[in-house]
């Protein structure tokens, strides 16, 4: 609620910085943020130390099983060298990939990291990674984003704290997670009483206490005096009762589980996939930056000249003025190569990634180029002869998908 109240005040101050900003242009920026979300897996993959079986497999064990407990699918587990971020959950879907800085690593016992790795795990339990990840790609902090959804952001770590004192040994062993990746290296030698003493100054002067809203993150004090607090709590001791008897779900459902070829059923919605267009006309709107629709204004001062059709039809007489619109062809363009394009490099398009909706052949495989621009060419063709594309977005598997052997199912169908 907080959030949504100080939202106008930071659009306000963001469009001080930013002249003549406007709201596709934002929606624009949001775009790039997912394109470097699911480019993300990519780069750490490439630059990073990918924890399994083999490699940590102490790591490897513990996210496995608090995931489990918390009902989430394991995520894939990396170790990069990043003096930022201790530790961070990015994605937008299953599977997740949770990152660990190299160098908070190596400062870090395996109760204080078990922490850790809760809170990140409860961050995807919770939704929290899909929005932030949003925000950025990296996980790192985005002083606009601070002051716009801090509020919002400072919970989620105040949560994520709880969750991660269950999966704790003890109270002294999540302060010392705390102390770590804030103060590094010489968190080992803080001393907890002093920086009571830092909270209750803080607590006397308001003024202090507004370099918080320019932060995602809460004052380590203020984490470090609200997990002690709730330590002793009736719902702690709840919570941790209830720990591990949540549904296991650290298998991903595969297309084995489904059968060769993609059923009707399997098929994404049809709310989903007009979620997924009416995101991807905005994002081609954005980009053209024409919008969907041009509307062009004739009257009598036009080159247009209407005095021959006034002669035969008089009523024209009677109005001030004539409206045409009609729809932009850079738009429609846009939107064929835009689409046509991110299916055949990822199956998916950012309005896709969104709705989590993917397109695959009927065997659950990867869409390959010239199946992909069939389906687009098929899908003119089809809007335009067959079945308009509102009809068409109406059925479960669309005229253009039975003539490209192609189909729309959920993401989290697939490996």
């Amino acid at each position: 609620m907080l959030s949504l109240l100080i939202a106008p005040l930071a659009i306000v101050l963001i469009g001080l910085f930013f002249h003549g900003i406007t709201v596709s242009e934002v929606m624009l920026l949001v775009v790039v943020g997912l394109v470097l979300v699911s480019l993300a897996r990519g780069r750490l993959l490439g630059n990073s130390v990918r924890i399994n079986e083999r490699q940590f497999p102490d790591v490897f064990d513990d996210v496995g099983a608090i995931a489990a407990d918390l009902g989430v699918a394991v995520p894939l587990v990396f170790i990069r060298d990043d003096p930022f971020v201790p530790l961070a959950s990015v994605g937008t879907e299953e599977p997740y990939a949770l990152v660990i800085s190299s160098q908070y690593f190596e400062h870090l016992r395996r109760p204080e990291l078990r922490f850790l790795l809760a809170r990140e795990l409860a961050h995807i339990a919770a939704g929290h990674t899909r929005i932030a990840s949003l925000f950025s790609a990296s996980g790192r902090e985005n002083p606009f984003v601070s002051i716009l959804f801090g509020p919002w952001l400072r919970k989620t770590e105040y949560t994520a704290d709880r969750v991660g004192l269950l999966f704790c040994d003890s109270l002294d062993e999540a302060k010392s997670a705390i102390a770590i990746t804030t103060f590094h290296a010489i968190g080992r030698h803080i001393d907890y009483e002093a920086l009571a003493e830092q909270q209750t100054a803080l607590e006397g002067d308001g003024r202090l206490r507004l370099g918080e809203w320019s932060s995602a993150v809460p004052f380590a004090t203020n984490r470090l005096k609200a997990l002690e607090t709730f330590s002793g709590t009736e719902l702690a001791g709840y919570w941790r009762e209830e720990i591990g008897r949540v549904e296991r779900k650290s298998e991903l459902p595969g297309p084995a589980e489904h059968g060769e070829f993609v059923r009707r059923r399997e098929c994404a919605t049809p709310l989903r996939r007009f979620a997924a267009i009416s995101l991807d006309s905005f994002v081609v709107s954005a980009i053209v930056q024409s919008g969907i629709a041009t509307s062009k204004t004739i009257d009598k001062s036009t080159a247009l000249d209407l005095g021959e059709l006034e002669k035969l039809y008089p009523w024209l007489n009677k109005l001030p003025h004539v409206s045409i619109s009609f729809a932009d062809p850079k738009f429609f363009l846009a939107f064929f190569l835009y689409s046509f394009v991110l299916i055949a490099l990822s199956g998916q398009t950012l309005g896709m990634m969104i709705a989590e909706v993917r397109v695959v052949t009927r065997r659950f495989e990867r869409v390959p180029v010239g199946q992909a621009l069939w389906r687009y060419i098929a899908g003119i063709i089809s809007s335009l002869c067959v079945v308009p594309a509102f009809f068409g977005l109406m059925l479960r598997i669309q005229p253009h998908d039975r003539l490209s052997r192609t189909r729309v199912v959920r993401s989290r169908l697939l490996r």
